[in-house]
Order: C-alpha cells, then sequence, then structure tokens
C-alpha cells in the first residue's frame, strides 16, 4: 500500500453518524447500544462536530427528557482531513480531533467517514521501524559538522542499515543538533564503539543484549578491551 493511498485504504465509511437535527434522547440511546464513545454529526452533508459522551454528561446527569435536537448542544466545530491527504501531510493534526476518530471529508468537503487514530498511528510506528524490528542510536553533533549522508555511510560502513532517521535541535538556545538512527545490526554494541573511535558523540543507544545475563556482558566488554589493546 502507497502511503498516499493510506487514508483511502483505512477509512471506515459505514461508522454510524448523525445529522445535527438528530434528537439528543435518540442519539443517547444509539451510543449507549452500540458502545460508542463518539459520533461524527454532520450538516448538509459536511462534517460539523465530533460529539462524546463527555458533551452528552451534563444531561445524562440531569435525567431530563426534553427533545433538545444535536444543534441545541452548541458543539464545537471542528475541521477533517481530505481521503487524499499524504499521511505524513495530517499526522501532525491528529492531537487536534477529539475522541479516538479522525473525520474524512472528500475533494468538495463531504463527510465520508472516519478513521481511527490508532490505524495511522500503528502505520506510521509500521513506516519508521518503530517496533521491535529496529534498534535506536541517537547522536550529538554541532550543526556545522552534520552531513547525513557521511553520518549514513559511516553506519552502513559499519554493517548497520538505517532503517529510519530523524533530528531535533539540542535546545533552543544550541545550535547542536540531535539525530536519531532506527538502524539494523547483529552488533549494536560494536557499532558504537567504532563510532566513538571515530569521533561521534553517543547521546543514546538501546540495550546492547535483547537476552543477556550480567557475565555475559562482561565477557563482551573483556573481549573488547583486549581488540583495543
Amino acid at each position: 500500500m502507497l502511503l498516499n493511498e493510506c487514508i483511502e485504504s483505512c477509512l471506515v465509511v459505514h461508522y454510524p453518524f448523525f445529522t445535527d437535527d438528530a434528537d439528543v434522547a435518540d442519539v443517547i440511546a444509539s451510543m449507549r447500544e452500540g458502545g460508542l464513545e463518539c459520533v461524527p454529526v454532520v450538516h448538509d452533508g459536511k462534517f460539523l462536530a465530533m460529539l462524546t459522551l463527555l458533551d452528552l454528561l451534563p444531561i445524562l446527569q440531569s435525567g431530563k427528557k426534553s427533545r433538545q435536537r444535536l444543534r441545541d448542544l452548541k458543539l464545537e466545530q471542528s475541521g477533517c482531513i481530505g481521503r487524499n491527504e499524504h499521511l505524513f501531510d495530517v499526522f501532525s493534526r491528529i492531537g487536534s480531533f477529539r475522541g479516538a476518530l479522525i473525520p474524512v471529508s472528500d475533494e468538495d468537503g463531504n463527510y465520508v467517514g472516519v478513521i481511527q487514530k490508532g490505524t495511522l498511528l500503528e502505520k506510521i510506528t509500521t513506516v519508521f521501524h518503530l517496533g521491535d524490528v529496529g534498534m535506536t542510536l541517537e547522536l550529538d553533533i554541532p550543526a556545522f559538522e552534520l552531513k547525513l549522508s557521511e553520518v549514513i555511510a559511516t553506519l552502513e560502513k559499519n554493517d548497520a542499515t538505517v532503517l529510519s532517521f530523524g533530528m531535533y535541535r539540542r535546545s533552543a538556545e544550541s545550535d547542536g543538533m540531535v539525530v536519531s538512527f532506527r538502524v539494523q545490526t547483529h552488533d549494536l554494541f560494536r557499532l558504537v564503539k567504532n563510532l566513538e573511535k571515530y569521533g561521534y558523540s553517543i547521546r543514546y543507544t538501546s540495550a546492547f543484549f535483547t537476552e543477556r545475563a550480567d557475565e555475559l556482558r562482561e565477557k563482551a566488554l573483556e573481549f573488547i578491551h583486549f581488540m583495543d589493546m
């Protein structure tokens, strides 16, 4: 699946939604029956707001039986993502959507369905290899010395495969950059030691051994020490 097709492929078109003229009591009953924590509210075919149980809590607590409509609740309006948008372009906006759902619209702005936030987070985890298949290596590099091509070439020269990487400024006042890599390597310990020999400042690494006893670690350290002599 191409990433620019991710939203389209993850779209849930049959998820329940309500128009803003729906009766609040009926909506509450439907949400309870379906075990729904949040539902989209639509006006004239356009997404209006995401209705959550928290919005309905005052009514539930009061026990009022008045025939209110959803539009009477003055729900906070929110936007959508486009079904043709790229996963990377919408990722920074995920946190702005209430609840566990993200509403999706078509090119004309009409509501077409929802995507589960967890689905997009899982996809990002897969793309950047944030699961168990990789290890994390973080380098502290002065900005004026930062040449990613050279760093990646050094990693690959030491039998490491770069799965993904990202960078951020060390602090607001500093010009130094921290570069985080997800890598695959048969010997992370050796890779780290070699990078230190090349003059790289190691800020963080994953655990060297996923299944290790203290004596195994000591033997490895002794071996590295012997090789350095």
